[in-house]
């Protein structure tokens, strides 16, 4: 293994982490400072913006809608308010891939007991049929590091 580049990764992932460390503390004196400010411009009126230091602020609504009650229940107020457009039969693939790795540490256990390594195609064996037969299985690798 070369030493050198080690060393530079082991480098640049302390600077990341500091840097991750500082971003997160701007950001926290941002939303501070936004907490503050929002009632400010609110008591501009219409349309408020403020020029300074060669930047724009200005304030933006956004509006989000989220159920009172339950996912179901809107589902079914937009189909019967001919809003079906929104409601997808579809699945959520963060949760589907998720299964996966969860299917996958089951396998990847069993090989371990048996000195083997396992590949997407025993995983997708391990699938509900006709579920594994429906899926493509990517294995990304990367480093992974932590506080020693």
């Amino acid at each position: 293994m070369n030493q050198e580049q080690l060393k530079g990764f082991v480098c640049l992932e302390k600077r990341k982490r500091d840097l991750d460390a500082e971003l997160k503390q701007v950001k926290q004196q941002i939303d501070d400072l936004e907490q503050t400010l929002i009632p400010q411009f609110i008591e501009l009126g219409a349309d408020p913006s403020v020029r300074l230091d060669g930047m724009t602020i200005s304030l933006v609504q956004e509006i989000y809608a989220s159920p009172i009650n339950d996912r179901e229940e809107v589902a079914n107020a937009l189909k019967l308010s001919e809003l079906g457009q929104y409601v997808a039969p579809n699945y959520n693939s963060n949760s589907l891939s998720a299964y996966v790795r969860e299917v996958a540490r089951e396998v990847a256990a069993r090989f371990k007991k048996e000195e083997r390594m396992y590949d997407a195609e025993d995983v997708r064996a391990a699938l509900p049929d006709p579920l594994g037969k429906t899926l493509r299985l990517s294995f990304v690798h990367k480093l992974s590091t932590r506080k020693a």
